[in-house]
């Protein structure tokens, strides 16, 4: 593990729909657009809660909350259990008040694709 970027492995996640060099999926410049229409929904989601998500290099990343405590988290499946325990709440992307409410939001379909 590396102690500057918490990384353990270098290889894909399945959450990481569009691969950087995928020449398919249109490349680098597709990759980090949907890393920030990610990163982007994931704050609508844990802003109620005082947290806040940025990426850091297209690598990992960075959960922090109101106090300004951080946390590296490598993947974004991995965002909500460590949201839960640095904001000690209950984090549940699917609660359906919480989706209900997002579908209201302006910009969310645009952010979710």
């Amino acid at each position: 593990m590396c102690a500057l970027c918490g990384g353990l492995e270098r290889e894909p996640h399945w959450t990481d729909r569009l691969q950087r060099d995928d020449p398919d999926g249109g490349g680098a410049a597709s990759w980090r657009q949907s890393r920030e229409a990610q990163v982007a929904l994931v704050n609508r989601i844990l802003g109620q809660d005082g947290l806040e998500v940025r990426d850091w290099n297209g690598h990992v990343f960075v959960l922090s909350n109101r106090t300004g405590q951080s946390e590296l988290v490598s993947r974004l499946a991995a965002v909500w259990s460590t949201a839960e325990r640095l904001g000690r709440c209950r984090c549940d992307p699917l609660n359906p008040v919480l989706l209900s409410r997002l579908e209201g939001e302006e910009g969310v379909e645009e952010a979710a694709t």
